[in-house]
């Protein structure tokens, strides 16, 4: 079984289409979404529906819960909280209904996907630092924990007592531990403007981190058009 797993898709419909051809090249057999379909972009409705027709596996992100929950939008930034407001008023009922079906985690085997801290996802804790990272995979149950919400992809793995961060984009899953955080579709933040996601082969226990190019230059035109915060659009020709 081939599994795409994406996170932080973040209304952007242009880094989403970009990726879902990506992966239906790859004849992947099922997809995970770890969160965060809405906030700063400007198609938060195309994306829940696009995400609806892959059948996709859906987790809750702390955008998502912000959104149908207005007593979280105090926990967001300030521009968070103004695009997830522009967001609510395109939102109809289904698509609040949809948001509110997504869980905070889902086992899988020896695998668990989550958005954030697959320990206790429902506290948000963003996987930023190396010594958050380590207690996280020295507690983890499971063999492989697929996570998302830095917008930093990057591969660790937990080998007896020691955690280390793998220099490679891909990795074959042996008998260690590992954590996979597959970055981000619609809000990369390292630098590189290209939407992030993941593929795992299962049959092999093979995991690759991949990127690819989408109409940057199209997501800002909309941003720009609506009226929303301009550094929500600058900041996505620099992955920042």
């Amino acid at each position: 079984m081939r599994v795409a797993i994406l996170s932080d898709v973040h209304g952007n419909l242009e880094a989403l289409e970009a990726v879902l051809i990506a992966i239906h090249r790859e004849s992947v057999d099922r997809v995970v979404v770890l969160g965060d379909v809405v906030g700063y972009g400007p198609d938060p409705v195309a994306c829940i529906n696009r995400i609806r027709e892959a059948s996709a596996i859906c987790l809750l992100g702390n955008h998502d819960q912000a959104l149908v929950d207005a007593d979280r939008l105090h926990e967001l930034n300030a521009m968070a909280r103004d695009t997830l407001l522009r967001s609510r008023d395109l939102l109809g009922t289904e698509e609040m209904a949809y948001l509110r079906s997504f869980v905070f985690r889902h086992v899988e085997g020896d695998a668990v996907y989550t958005h954030a801290n697959p320990l206790e996802p429902e506290q948000w804790q963003a996987l930023y630092l190396f010594e958050h990272i380590d207690w996280c995979l020295s507690e983890l149950k499971a063999r492989i924990a697929f996570v998302g919400h830095t917008h930093y992809p990057g591969i660790y793995c937990r080998m007896d007592s020691t955690s280390v961060p793998l220099t490679s984009s891909e990795v074959t899953i042996g008998r260690h531990r590992y954590l996979v955080n597959v970055g981000s579709v619609g809000q990369p933040r390292d630098g590189d403007p290209r939407a992030s996601f993941a593929l795992w082969d299962r049959d092999n226990d093979h995991v690759e981190l991949r990127r690819v190019e989408y109409a940057v230059r199209r997501t800002q035109e909309k941003i720009h058009t609506l009226g929303w915060p301009s550094y929500v659009a600058q900041r996505l020709a620099h992955g920042e």
